[in-house]
């Protein structure tokens, strides 16, 4: 967890399947020195460091003269497609990508910037277009199509 998290904090995250490269050395030197100080105090747990102390390392390492970060290529972001809300009638059924999971919702309005004003268990919470998608042919049949047309018993 130490070495993901300095590798984030330093901006030197490597795509799923690639392996790490090893962290710069200035790094290294300023996590054994943080790790030593703590384990004298009995201050470090048995998972390691917490965030705040693995923040102070890089704030070290980032004041070392011999500090190089490895130099990156540029990545190249595509823009992710969102939902096209003015194709959307108020009420209309959609999936929302949200607490890490697929959930239905009810389209109700767009918002400034862009942003998507959805109706999700029982609560209204703006997304983003891209966080939002029109449901597949069978998907969430217990949901209506529309919360705004009369349901049939």
């Amino acid at each position: 967890m130490d070495a993901a998290f300095l590798r984030t904090c330093l901006g030197l995250r490597t795509p799923a399947g690639v392996p790490p490269s090893p962290l710069p050395v200035a790094v290294r030197r300023a996590h054994y020195d943080m790790a030593r100080a703590l384990s004298l105090l009995g201050a470090m747990g048995p998972a390691g460091m917490d965030p705040t102390q693995l923040a102070m390392v890089v704030a070290l390492a980032l004041r070392d003269p011999e500090m190089e970060l490895p130099k990156r290529d540029a990545e190249v972001i595509e823009p992710k497609e969102g939902i096209d809300a003015a194709a959307l009638a108020t009420g209309q059924k959609v999936v929302v990508q949200w607490q890490e999971r697929a959930q239905a919702g009810h389209f109700l309005k767009r918002g400034p910037g862009g942003r998507l004003l959805i109706l999700v268990n029982g609560d209204e919470r703006w997304f983003r277009p891209e966080a939002a998608r029109l449901p597949n042919q069978d998907e969430f049949p217990e949901v209506a199509e529309n919360i705004n047309q009369p349901v049939g018993v």
